[in-house]
């Protein structure tokens, strides 16, 4: 069964969008401009973005991890709601809030619907249900995001950050390299042990996903930088 027939992801999906869209609006302006000056999508006075995506980012940290001590936007929303019990909405809303960043592969195909995937961080294989993620041109291609597990599968949050050899190496600490972006996300080239060692022990520092989602704007993952 595809993602696009099975009536249970489409419910969880419309809940996920419900739920993610209603912490967005919770976020305060204050909030917004902290994350802004964060990615450097700020012109000091207001937002500076190009696009969805690069607001995405933003929305990705307010809601979930803000940098400046500011609150999570999810928590607010979620004491604002009273989802009925055992309804989609009601275990999106309990699985959000455990959500972990991490970065992943995109593997095969799950024949039971979505694609398996394999965490770079933690060590472990699980089926993940994403509409976009699951066409077979991904296959072998990263990203970074926030999973939040449901009983059948792990799902995507608001934002995925595609992943390149490129950012690798300013995450395992090397100096940006200077290419241009690829016209179609490749697959990452597998990484050693003592790369995935390094890779494990930078995800531990406080800013790890500030840090990841500057190299995939510096890189152009996200289109052209609005200072540039």
């Amino acid at each position: 069964m595809t993602l696009a027939s099975n009536p249970r992801y489409q419910a969880l999906s419309a809940a996920r969008e419900q739920i993610m869209t209603g912490a967005t609006k919770r976020v305060p302006e204050a909030a917004m401009a902290s994350q802004a000056r964060a990615l450097r999508l700020w012109n000091g006075k207001t937002l500076f973005v190009r696009n969805d995506p690069q607001l995405n980012l933003l929305f990705d940290l307010a809601v979930f991890d803000p940098v400046g001590g500011h609150s999570r936007a999810l928590d607010r929303e979620l004491r604002a709601r009273q989802d009925p019990p055992g309804s989609e909405a009601a275990q999106i809303a309990a699985a959000a809030p455990e959500a972990a960043f991490t970065l992943f592969v995109v593997e095969e195909e799950n024949p039971q619907g979505g694609v398996m995937a394999r965490d770079l961080l933690r060590e472990n294989r699980f089926t993940l249900w994403d509409g976009f993620l699951s066409r077979p041109e991904l296959r072998g291609c990263a990203f970074a995001g926030r999973l939040m597990q449901l009983p059948e599968a792990a799902m995507t949050c608001i934002a995925t950050c595609p992943i390149t050899d490129e950012i690798m190496q300013v995450l395992q600490g090397f100096p940006p390299p200077q290419a241009p972006p690829p016209k179609f996300l490749p697959p990452l080239t597998p990484l050693e042990p003592a790369e995935l060692a390094v890779l494990r022990e930078a995800a531990t520092a406080p800013g790890f996903a500030p840090k990841l989602f500057n190299a995939a704007l510096d890189l152009g993952l996200f289109g052209e930088r609005p200072d540039r």
